[in-house]
């Protein structure tokens, strides 16, 4: 399986994230961010069917469409962490999906995970416990702690329906083949997408929010990139297979992340280099578990 391209993705995550949470600080809603790279995911997979044969499966389009509704609620969860918390500490902690694929490997698909790969995730996580070490926990902010505390909630489901969704892919790709697979399960995720506006449609908000002209940019620009590494981490998975070992080198994001909002600004680690020096321990126990991920295979 080649490696880098989980890795490449890994950077893509970081750098497209950090346009969407540019979006959102000015002024994008949550539903809408989501919305928008949702479609920009299922503009890249669309192509695949030109180039893929298929094979008609009962099963495999149902592993399609449970894939693209598991799809759909990370996408919702992981767009609330980020809009509630600094991106350093929202994709970091989305480092424990590599844990979740890790035991549903096992509990779902009866594969055994090697001693490596299992290590690698299970440092990772304690990686992960790190990053989380928040500004509001370090100063003792209750205000800025409770925030810190639903960024890791909702990061944590965001992980959780991610994980699961690549084991879907890695269990039932191969029925369809990827060809068919992939842009089926983005088909179901845009098919999901109008529920993100349900609130305002039935009334429950006043209006169903357009986007500012300052938050274009990013808004536009990141859903591109994170459309694109999206595709690509589920190409690899639904292609080679291998959705725990993906996830071990794919967890870089974190340090993507970490460095590329302490050097751009934005969040709690460009203001506070005590933040960005413990953030920054934890993405090295992250580079760690990838090596053991990569020695192991």
């Amino acid at each position: 399986m080649p490696l880098a391209l989980p890795l490449i993705a890994s950077f893509f995550y970081a750098l497209g994230s950090w346009g969407l949470k540019l979006g959102l600080r000015r002024g994008a809603t949550p539903g809408l961010i989501t919305a928008i790279s949702n479609l920009a995911m299922a503009g890249w997979s669309a192509p695949l069917v030109l180039f893929f044969p298929g094979t008609p499966h009962s099963q495999g389009f149902l592993g399609a469409f449970w894939a693209g509704v598991s799809l759909f609620l990370g996408r919702a969860c992981a767009i609330r962490a980020l809009a509630k918390g600094d991106l350093s500490l929202a994709t970091p902690v989305l480092g424990m999906k590599t844990i979740f694929v890790a035991l549903l490997t096992v509990a779902l698909l009866g594969e055994p995970v090697g001693a490596g790969l299992m290590a690698g995730a299970v440092l990772s996580s304690l990686a992960v416990a790190l990053l989380s070490l928040s500004p509001g926990i370090l100063h003792g902010e209750k205000k800025g702690a409770a925030v810190d505390r639903a960024t890791v909630t909702w990061s944590l489901l965001a992980a959780f329906f991610f994980g699961l969704t690549d084991v879907t892919v890695q269990r039932f790709a191969k029925m369809l083949g990827v060809g068919w697979f992939q842009p089926l399960m983005f088909a179901t995720l845009v098919a999901l997408t109008p529920l993100l506006f349900a609130p305002a449609l039935l009334g429950r908000q006043r209006t169903v929010s357009l986007l500012p002209g300052p938050a274009r940019t990013g808004a536009l620009g990141g859903s591109v990139v994170i459309g694109f590494q999206t595709s690509l981490v589920v190409f690899v998975i639904g292609f080679f297979g291998h959705a725990t070992a993906t996830n071990v080198v794919y967890a870089t994001r974190g340090l993507w992340a970490i460095l590329l909002e302490g050097s751009l600004g934005g969040g709690s680690t460009y203001h506070d280099k005590r933040v960005l020096a413990v953030r920054l321990a934890g993405a090295a126990l992250l580079l760690a578990s990838v090596a053991l991920a990569v020695g192991s295979l």
